[in-house]
């Protein structure tokens, strides 16, 4: 994990906010079902699981409550959203299955060959040197270990993905998006195998959609009073930008998949 992502940290209120909307333990949309969705076909009992960017917790909890997941390093590099994560692990009862660690942007600190399967979701888009960052992956996997997990990509660059883009860079954050065939083309450059990707993007145009019309109409009481007008407008523009991203042919989002195969390079 190359990328310094302490532009992208949340404090209590960006917490708050994000969890009235996408619900307990999510910093993005989908919720547990997604996260079934992401790992379907995938048997987590007796596999060993490092959940990459947990952020609030809610997939490493989804995994061991839900999906027979037994042994599961929630690994990040926010203090805070630890924080709220331990909560969520703790009310869950899942504390014999899930260790939350603090870590520092950077290589893992995790030895060679040490996971059974990587799960993350919109961590890559943070990352300027993909290829590097899926050879980490590699490296702390098994051989025949899986990478599994879903992120943001380009499908056009046009005007929906440009505003989106630009947004994204005023506010001080670091994103890094690439297209489909970039994903494909690191993945494959360091040795995995059996890449695929399913398309997501109509479900969570959907999901943009439905947080755009709640955030104008039922959350917009609760939010104006956590956020205040000047936050709340800029909250919804957010919502509508995104949406229009998706909608307007700017954006993917693809859940992603490859094997550790004997050629990768550590």
């Amino acid at each position: 994990m190359s990328e310094d992502k302490s532009k992208n940290l949340y404090d209590q209120r960006n917490i708050d906010t994000l969890e009235m909307v996408y619900g307990s333990g999510y910093l993005s949309a989908g919720g547990d079902e997604e996260v079934g969705r992401v790992l379907h076909g995938f048997e987590l009992d007796g596999r060993r699981v490092l959940d990459l960017g947990c952020g609030l917790g809610g997939a490493s909890v989804t995994m061991a409550r839900d999906l027979g997941a037994t042994d599961i390093i929630g690994f990040d590099i926010d203090e805070v959203v630890l924080g709220r994560a331990r909560l969520l692990v703790e009310a869950n009862h899942v504390d014999d299955r899930v260790r939350l660690i603090l870590g520092n942007p950077g290589p893992l600190q995790f030895a060679d060959e040490s996971f059974d399967i990587v799960y993350m979701t919109a961590v890559a888009c943070h990352m300027s040197d993909l290829a590097g960052f899926f050879r980490e992956i590699a490296r702390v996997l098994k051989p025949g270990g899986w990478l599994v997990g879903s992120d943001w990509m380009i499908l056009e660059k046009n005007r929906a993905f440009h505003v989106w883009d630009k947004m994204l860079r005023d506010r001080g954050l670091n994103f890094y998006f690439v297209d489909q065939a970039a994903f494909n083309v690191a993945l494959e450059s360091v040795g995995f195998e059996q890449i695929r990707f399913n398309d997501r993007t109509d479900a969570f145009t959907g999901f943009s959609a439905k947080t755009s019309e709640q955030v104008a109409n039922e959350l917009r009481p609760s939010l104006l009073s956590s956020l205040g007008e000047d936050g709340y407008r800029a909250f919804k523009h957010w919502s509508e930008v995104r949406y229009a991203g998706l909608k307007q042919g700017g954006m993917l989002y693809q859940h992603l998949y490859g094997k550790k195969g004997k050629s990768i390079q550590c």
